[in-house]
């Protein structure tokens, strides 16, 4: 192999290298919806809540790669969260499962935050990676840090 292949980009319509942080986006966030329907097995109390988020990041997909507006997610707003990380090893230190995973899940929601505001600034995705639709993952990042914490108790 002369160069390295290129794969082809449904966002932008281009051919883009295995480095260029879009790909690595939607990993993220399929990492993240994975981890939110495994806590709906998990937290069946707020199930319904983790497979709404999952609803709603498809429906961010769908928008990031076609332009189809995305569901609102101002639900997340009447979701109680968190600010902080007081009971970070508390969780990590814990016996529930739950609590390790809904944890998880508030660690990857700031790989994609990380990523999101990565591909943000590169030309081609800036118009699809708004600052608004980042301000849902900051509202799932507190949510999950403080379900982690409530399920940490149980």
């Amino acid at each position: 192999m002369v160069e390295f292949p290129k794969f082809h980009c449904c966002v932008n319509q281009n051919d883009e290298e295995y480095d260029s942080e879009i790909q690595m986006y939607f990993v993220k966030e399929y990492d993240l919806a994975e981890l939110l329907a495994r806590l709906a097995d998990l937290d069946k109390v707020h199930a319904g809540e983790y497979k709404k988020m999952v609803n709603y990041i498809q429906s961010l997909e769908n928008y990031i790669i076609t332009g189809e507006k995305p569901e609102d997610f101002h639900f997340l707003e009447d979701m109680e969260g968190e600010k902080g990380w007081a009971n970070d090893y508390k969780i990590i230190l814990s016996d529930s499962r739950a609590a390790h995973v809904a944890f998880r899940g508030c660690k990857k929601v700031i790989e994609v935050l990380y990523y999101y505001r990565l591909v943000s600034r590169k030309s081609g995705f800036t118009e699809r990676f708004t600052s608004e639709n980042f301000r849902s993952f900051l509202l799932m990042r507190d949510i999950l840090y403080k379900r982690a914490s409530e399920l940490m108790k149980n």
